[in-house]
């Protein structure tokens, strides 16, 4: 475990990682019913669906693609990174790989993984997995003919994961997606040796990732209690409060610069260099006096450009607020005292491909601005309030996107509030991950049915940006 935990800091974290942009659940729905004793195909498995493609290019070989997938399939282990994972033939033939043969897969930890062969072509062979294993799925090992005389070396699964303790440790501590990376690009890096030509640039590493609605019965009746729980405590709180948190803000324009990051995500919102124009809040979460320290809100709202064949564009959201930036930190919400410098995160995640993240703003340190709306609107009014765009994986660092710019002058939002809901108008993308942000849309619908239920019933006129005394 020492040596497979060095050569993951030393290879896996610097793997590009891409999206596919394929229709995941018709690619599961293409695999053939298979037969036999044991079989635990995609549609047994539990979770989200995921299509996983590893790609290695190799340059010089003197093999052909069915030559070196024999080499592939005589042994197993001379590619597999036997720290992490040893191929036990336990039915069959000794040599060669044929349909029928059965393998358990040794792994760290108190697991094995049983496969079987089901699919043997001249250039390619397909394993299942078999009752027990962590994932319910097929994946299969091929080798292309490429241009200019090359080889292609692709492994590519279907699977979700076989239970609810291996979609714990997949989707939510990411121990057994890690050990998965670090295994298959491993198993790549070592076919371009055994093929005796060159490895041509990196392994390239494609995931894309579906839910499914097929969540069990108590899971279901826990997402209806929580969301009943908080859909109804903050439409009691509206009853009192318009606005049960962050009742009064101030709305400013806004400007995002995009420039993306070091690595591709696959969203647009993180990868493309591009300039935006949108509104932004900024509001007291509790509404205490400005001296004491409160939750501090930044809610986001832009149009996002049309895609092509999606037509119109569409309206995005983000809502941010006050929390620390560690890795702990950036999970847990945190009073503040000034609206720069400070760090704003989401809290809670989005799904990226088979990552999750979190998004942040980080209020520069060159301006100082005390958490109250008079201050704030004349620090703004006098010049730009400017944030650093940050993303980051659940434990990875920060690294920064874009730039978010606030421009006065200040409009007050007390005669026609804004209203949000990222639920409703979610980022490109981006969808939400975790039970806390599905719970988000349906709460923030019951309050915003109740405010205007309690409100003024005529339809509020549209008004001229008004300017906020300082």
């Amino acid at each position: 475990m020492g040596l497979a935990a060095w050569r993951w800091l030393r290879r896996s974290r610097g793997v590009p990682r891409r999206r596919l942009h394929t229709e995941v659940e018709s690619e599961i729905d293409r695999l053939p019913q298979r037969g036999g004793d044991r079989v635990q195909g995609p549609r047994q498995g539990v979770g989200p669906l995921y299509q996983r493609r590893y790609t290695v290019r190799i340059a010089g070989s003197p093999l052909t693609a069915a030559e070196l997938i024999d080499r592939v399939a005589a042994d197993l282990n001379a590619a597999s990174p036997v720290e992490v994972a040893v191929f036990d033939k336990t039915s069959g033939a000794s040599r060669p790989l044929a349909i029928g043969d059965e393998y358990v897969v040794h792994m760290p930890g108190p697991w094995n993984c049983p496969v079987r062969v089901v699919e043997r072509a001249p250039a390619s062979f397909r394993l299942v997995t078999l009752s027990g294993h962590l994932e319910a799925g097929e994946i299969e090992f091929r080798v292309d003919e490429a241009r200019e005389d090359g080889l292609v070396f692709i492994i590519e699964s279907w699977a979700r994961s076989g239970d609810r303790l291996a979609e714990i440790l997949y989707e939510g501590v990411g121990i057994a997606k890690e050990m998965q990376l670090h295994m298959w690009t491993h198993f790549c890096t070592r076919v371009a040796e055994l093929s005796g030509g060159t490895m041509i640039g990196d392994v390239e590493v494609q995931t894309e990732r579906v839910d499914v609605a097929d969540a069990g019965q108590g899971q279901q009746l826990v997402e209806h209690a929580v969301t009943a729980a908080f859909a109804r405590t903050f439409a009691l709180a509206a009853r009192l409060r318009d606005r049960p948190l962050h009742p009064k803000g101030l709305v400013f324009d806004a400007a995002l610069v995009l420039h993306g990051t070091s690595q591709h995500w696959g969203v647009p919102f993180l990868d493309e260099r591009t300039e935006l124009r949108g509104e932004v809040r900024l509001s007291r979460a509790i509404g205490l006096p400005p001296p004491l320290p409160d939750l501090l809100g930044l809610a986001l709202r832009w149009r996002q450009p049309s895609t092509g064949d999606a037509g119109a564009e569409a309206t995005a959201e983000l809502l941010l607020a006050t929390t620390g930036h560690t890795t702990l930190g950036r999970h847990l919400l945190r009073p503040a005292t000034h609206w720069s410098p400070t760090f704003y995160g989401s809290l809670l995640a989005y799904q990226a491909g088979d990552r999750r993240i979190l998004l942040g703003a980080v209020a520069r340190r060159h301006q100082t601005v005390p958490a109250d709306l008079a201050a704030l609107a004349r620090s703004v009014d006098e010049q730009p309030l400017l944030l650093d765009l940050v993303v980051a994986t659940g434990f990875g660092p920060w690294e920064r996107f874009g730039e978010l710019r606030i421009l006065g002058p200040a409009r007050g939002d007390d005669h026609e509030s804004m209203r949000f809901n990222p639920a409703r108008n979610p980022i490109r993308g981006l969808p939400p991950a975790g039970l806390f942000q599905q719970v988000r849309g349906p709460t923030y619908d019951a309050v915003q049915h109740t405010a205007r239920r309690t409100g003024d019933p005529r339809p509020a006129q549209r008004r001229q940006p008004e300017r906020t005394a300082p």
